[in-house]
């Protein structure tokens, strides 16, 4: 392989790869997070690289919109903004508040009306630091009982301290405690239903209402009226809260703007990191008289330069196929979901005359913002389907008719894997059973016998 640095960089198999251009390789390959901080590693260990400081959410937020605001002042007639699914105001990600109250000081507030001695007091407050963030406590009871030099009995009884606080089944130690805790604080007593949710919950969740009601003892409907008491609890009682960590915000790589006749396509610069030489170092380059210390800022120089050059042509490679992305999918752009056409790797590679493995690491961990949401640059790539009536579909259209399907079946008798297959065979749409089952579960669609009703 090699690379015209000269020019723009590219790819080809001819050549042994050089350690620059695996370097090259592997920038080109990073997501915003990757290298932002390789970046930031680079920095370190080369002191004449500068990077301005990252901006912070709100700050990001203003800055996209200034820049959007900029392109409609400069073709305010001609510029289509999309507005089918959110207004230019909601392009923002927002950041948790730093007021968001977290589950831990929701039950540390709860601790403090409580009169305990100091021994219970630091337990409890340990158990309560000692949750995840779905509220439940994954430290071994026995292991506090040994940190705190006293009994499991006692860990036990300042847990139900814990338990009884809200939201209601916070300190279990799984699911069915979680959902017991509840039902005990809503006064329900009823030995099926605790029976239910100790040795049934499997069952439950495949849908096996007919294999419980025999174990039961009890009417399917009966069983339908406890599942239905079971679906009002909820199995994870601190996510409403705030984790406490940090967030990653999905920021796209590629901003797509529709004008009246064509799509604007921009590189998202704002999510980058932005590197420069230090003027410090190149002051000392140009008047120093010590060969030695001239010899070593000129590496330092030469390296950083190559790193900024690196990113740049990244940076303009990834544009490129975002723009050939938008030129063969615009009938997605012009009317969203379900309008993908098939497209390869190879079929942008062609349009640029570079190789496929540059297009795949292009698009690797890369996402784009449309009108129609934030999609991963590998969304819009998909083989087609071979279709009697209906020309090629690609494997979202696929998707979207299955859901049809399944949406509009008779849940008493929902369809298997191989009636849908039959019945896209029917459509002119030939998908194997196998197939069928792979795109039902990337839907998060369960089997025919848990969506069955009974």
């Amino acid at each position: 392989m090699d690379m015209n640095i000269s020019g723009n960089i590219e790819l080809n198999q001819k050549l042994i790869i050089t350690p620059q251009l695996q370097q090259f390789v592997k920038i080109l390959q990073m997501g915003q997070q990757e290298l932002n901080s390789f970046a930031e590693q680079q920095a370190l260990e080369n002191p004449v690289i500068e990077i301005e400081p990252n901006y912070d959410e709100l700050e990001y937020t203003e800055k996209i919109k200034k820049k959007l605001d900029w392109l409609e002042d400069m073709d305010e007639e001609n510029r289509v903004y999309y507005q089918s699914s959110q207004d230019k105001d909601d392009y923002e990600y927002t950041a948790v508040s730093d007021h968001e109250e977290s589950l831990q000081h929701y039950l540390l507030s709860q601790l403090e009306l409580l009169s305990l001695d100091d021994s219970d007091y630091k337990i409890v407050k340990y158990i309560i630091q000692s949750l995840n963030e779905n509220g439940y406590l994954d430290t071994n009871i026995e292991d506090i009982a040994i940190t705190f030099n006293t009994t499991k009995e006692h860990i036990e009884k300042n847990l139900g301290i814990v338990q009884s606080f809200e939201p209601s089944g916070v300190g279990a130690r799984d699911l069915k405690e979680c959902l017991m805790i509840q039902l005990k604080n809503k006064g329900i007593e009823d030995k099926n239903l605790f029976h239910l949710i100790n040795y049934y919950l499997d069952e439950l969740g495949k849908n096996k209402l007919n294999v419980i009601s025999k174990e039961l003892g009890i009417s399917i409907e009966a069983v339908k009226d406890l599942y239905s008491i079971i679906k009002t609890l909820n199995p994870h009682p601190g996510g409403s809260f705030s984790s406490g960590h940090d967030i990653r915000y999905i920021k796209p790589d590629i901003i797509v703007v529709k004008f009246k006749d064509y799509y604007e396509v921009l590189l998202n610069d704002l999510a980058y990191p932005k590197m420069s030489i230090s003027n410090y170092y190149k002051n000392i380059l140009d008047s120093s008289n010590d060969r030695e210390t001239r010899s070593y800022i000129a590496k330092k120089i030469e390296q950083a330069s190559w790193i900024m050059k690196c990113i740049e042509q990244r940076n303009n490679t990834l544009l490129s196929v975002a723009k050939t992305i938008v030129d063969i999918q615009k009938q997605f752009f012009d009317k969203g979901p379900g309008n993908l056409i098939p497209m390869i790797l190879k079929d942008v590679a062609e349009k640029l005359s570079i190789h496929e493995s540059t297009v795949s690491r292009a698009i690797h961990d890369k996402f784009l913002q449309s009108s129609w949401g934030i999609f991963e640059l590998k969304y819009f790539f998909s083989s087609g389907f071979d279709s009697k009536t209906q020309g090629d579909m690609t494997s979202e259209n696929i998707k979207l008719v299955l859901k049809e399907i399944i949406d509009s079946e008779n849940k008493k008798k929902p369809y298997s894997d191989q009636k849908i297959a039959d019945i896209l065979c029917e459509r002119g749409l030939k998908v194997a059973r196998r197939t069928v089952a792979k795109y039902r579960e990337e839907l998060n669609i369960p089997a025919a016998s848990v969506r069955k009703e009974f």
